[in-house]
């Protein structure tokens, strides 16, 4: 994860899609553990106010149809986030890179040595 630290605060996003992923994943936590959702919802705080927020906006819904067209809804929240990535001409940083690998976006695992 070293590669964020050359990165200028400007140049980094998180999709809209995304905080919505993560605050479902806050809301399932808190049926178990309250004081770990407050934790991450903390965390995600913190996240909002560093990174520029991407919408899902009309050029980015219409990238997604294409993107969509004749594949399973399961990935629709992948095709979102790379919708909005392809948009904006920017890469996604995911660990995830094999199901985003479907949309020929530019991609960046993390965690993957280079």
């Amino acid at each position: 994860m070293d590669w964020i630290a050359g990165v200028p605060a400007e140049q980094l996003f998180i999709s809209a899609v995304t905080i919505g992923e993560v605050q479902t994943g806050i809301a399932i936590t808190r049926e178990q553990d309250e004081a770990k959702a407050e934790e991450l919802e903390a965390w995600l705080d913190r996240v909002l106010a560093s990174y520029g927020v991407l919408p899902m906006d009309a050029p980015a819904f219409r990238e997604w149809a294409r993107l969509m067209h004749k594949r399973s809804d399961t990935i629709a929240e992948d095709a979102m986030i790379a919708a909005t990535a392809i948009v904006h001409r920017l890469t996604v940083v995911t660990r995830n890179v094999r199901d985003f690998s479907l949309f020929g976006v530019e991609l960046q695992n993390p965690f993957e040595r280079e």
